[in-house]
């Protein structure tokens, strides 16, 4: 009896065996697959989500800093059909219909060469009148708040130590800016911009060292940005 009992116990013991492994491997799955597919989502040019860029200038600066990098997010506007560099998205305006705020630093692609994208903060929104009285910011007619802070060394190199100023929008965002030629720089004083109806005017915070909305595409500038363009929101810097 002993002996003829013997495979039984064996295969009920192999069986219980599988059947753990089986459920191991179950929960591994459950586990696994979301959070690889989490894991690629997440990586910076991998995912569909997060995009890595290196800083080429300092138009951007004291913001963003010449050789640095910078984390973008495609999530944070929705997407649009310029979203990808591979293809396009057969949709119109953004899905889901989200905008940037004014103060945001975005990428967004250059309107007169789409394979060119550039770093910006958003200063004007649609409907808003934007315009430069000697380095002031003014927007809807009114001068936006600035305070003198402490110099900083030139980012461009080219002089000692620069003015630069705390800007605090209407809002309440605020961010540093820089004066490199004072309040006398070749756009320091403008005609003032209506931001016409799904459009951005974008600025530098390096306001004389910046190829911005302050000029339109015909001067070899920015002009205004149609909001589809947008890639979307900086969201850290390295």
């Amino acid at each position: 009896m002993s002996r003829s009992a013997e495979p039984n116990n064996r295969i009920h013991g192999q069986s219980a065996s599988d059947s753990r492994e089986r459920r191991t491997l179950v929960r591994v799955l459950l586990l696994g697959v979301p959070l690889a597919a989490a894991i690629f989502c997440l990586l910076p040019n991998v995912g569909p989500v997060f995009r890595l860029f290196n800083t080429p200038s300092t138009a951007m600066a004291p913001t963003l800093r010449l050789g640095g990098y910078f984390v973008v997010s495609r999530a944070s506007y929705g997407l649009s059909r310029y979203s990808f560099d591979w293809f396009e998205l057969p949709i119109e305006g953004r899905t889901p219909a989200l905008a940037p705020r004014r103060g945001d630093v975005v990428v967004f692609r250059l309107p007169s060469d789409l394979a060119t994208f550039y770093a910006k903060r958003v200063i004007g929104l649609p409907g808003d009148r934007v315009q430069m009285r000697g380095g002031r910011l003014a927007i809807n007619g009114n001068l936006v708040a600035r305070e003198a802070t402490e110099s900083v060394k030139d980012p461009f190199g080219e002089k000692g130590e620069v003015a630069t100023y705390v800007e605090r929008l209407p809002e309440g965002v605020s961010y540093r800016i820089i004066e490199r030629d004072g309040d006398e720089g070749f756009l320091d004083t403008t005609d003032e911009f209506q931001v016409p109806p799904g459009h951005l005017f974008m600025m530098g915070d390096n306001r004389d060292n910046s190829t911005d909305s302050r000029l339109s595409t015909e001067k070899h500038g920015v002009g205004l940005v149609p909001i589809e363009l947008v890639l979307g929101r900086v969201v850290a810097s390295l």
